[in-house]
């Protein structure tokens, strides 16, 4: 029997537009990945549950994978990380009784343009080692996780910057009352 607890919000808002695009179809990663199991990062993070989609969700990194297609900016390997083309704004499978428009497309909406704002629930709580709390705050510098979520810390461990796009600033930092992140893109 599944989880009673609520599906993650699927979409972020968008609080100030500049770009929006849905260039390259989607890899199967794009609506398959397990965002759940698979590291302890993921395992661990507090701002998901059982009920997860798969696939990228609204408000996590997409990067170029080949020539005419997007995917998720995850992995294990320093290369992905540095072709982070924007931010998706919702989940690519969509949810139980609702239009699926980007499985049927095989296109992903994602945001560009270092003028928008968004605001999401949907990023790194821990650190990659599963334990380390990741605390936000205004002014923090933004990155995509091994996993394709934003997170202060970058790349395959918590430190390394070196490949990794900067993909925005924080603007308002989430809190216990409040989980949502305000972000101005700067890719």
């Amino acid at each position: 029997m599944g989880s009673n607890l609520p599906v993650p919000n699927g979409h972020c808002e968008v609080l100030y537009r500049q770009t929006f695009n849905t260039y390259g179809r989607i890899i199967a990663a794009g609506l398959t990945q397990n965002n759940r199991v698979g590291n302890a990062q993921k395992v661990n993070n507090t701002q998901l549950n059982a009920n997860t989609n798969l696939g990228i969700l609204g408000g996590s990194v997409v990067a170029a994978a080949g020539e005419g297609y997007i995917g998720p900016c995850a992995g294990d390997s320093s290369s992905v990380f540095d072709k982070a083309v924007g931010i998706a704004v919702n989940d690519a499978r969509g949810n139980a009784n609702e239009s699926s428009s980007g499985a049927a497309s095989e296109r992903v909406v994602y945001m560009h343009g270092s003028g928008t704002v968004l605001s999401t629930d949907i990023y790194e709580t821990k650190g990659t080692d599963g334990t380390v709390v990741i605390d936000y705050n205004y002014g923090d510098k933004l990155y995509s996780s091994r996993n394709g979520l934003l997170t202060k810390t970058t790349g395959i461990d918590n430190t390394n910057v070196t490949y990794s796009t900067l993909i925005g600033i924080v603007l308002k930092a989430p809190s216990a009352s409040d989980p949502y992140m305000a972000v101005q893109m700067r890719i």
